[in-house]
C-alpha cells in the first residue's frame, strides 16, 4: 500500500517470529524501528499489523492478537534438556579436574553440584536488566 503524500509506503501483517530492541521478524523478513517514531515491541507469536515508511521503518506498530504465551516462558523441553546436559557436563569437569588434586572427590558429587548450578541458572533475572 503506497499513500499519495509520500509518507507511508507499505503495511505488513503477520506473526511476530522474532524481536528485539531494534525491531520485529515478520514474514520472514527484519522491520527496524525508526528513532523518529519508537513503538513498544511485541511478544514472538503476537499478530501485528505494521506501517512502514518510505524507506522500511516501522512507523508504527499495533497488535492484532497478542501472543498465546505472552508473558509465559518460551523454552520446550529441547531447550531445557539441553540446558541440563550442559550443567551437568560442567560440574562433571569441575569435578573431573578436582579429583586430579584431591583425593575425596567423589562421583557421587557431581549431580548435587549440576543441581545447584541448574537452579542457579534458572532464576529470573532481576527487573532491571531485562
Amino acid at each position: 500500500m503506497t499513500a499519495s503524500n509520500g509518507q507511508l509506503a507499505d503495511v505488513v501483517e503477520g506473526i511476530v517470529a522474532n524481536a528485539n530492541d531494534r525491531g520485529v521478524k515478520v514474514g520472514g523478513e527484519w522491520h527496524n524501528v525508526s528513532r523518529f517514531h519508537p513503538v513498544g515491541m511485541p511478544d514472538r507469536g503476537a499478530r501485528v499489523r505494521l506501517e512502514l515508511d518510505n524507506k522500511g521503518f516501522i512507523r508504527s506498530l499495533q497488535i492484532l492478537e497478542a501472543a498465546a504465551n505472552a508473558g509465559a516462558s518460551t523454552m520446550t523441553t529441547r531447550d531445557r534438556e539441553i540446558r541440563r546436559i550442559a550443567v551437568l557436563k560442567a560440574a562433571a569437569n569441575f569435578f573431573g579436574l578436582m579429583s586430579q588434586a584431591r583425593e575425596e572427590v567423589k562421583s557421587d558429587h557431581v549431580l548435587p553440584l549440576a543441581d545447584r548450578w541448574l537452579a542457579w541458572v534458572e532464576q529470573p533475572e532481576p527487573a532491571e536488566e531485562r
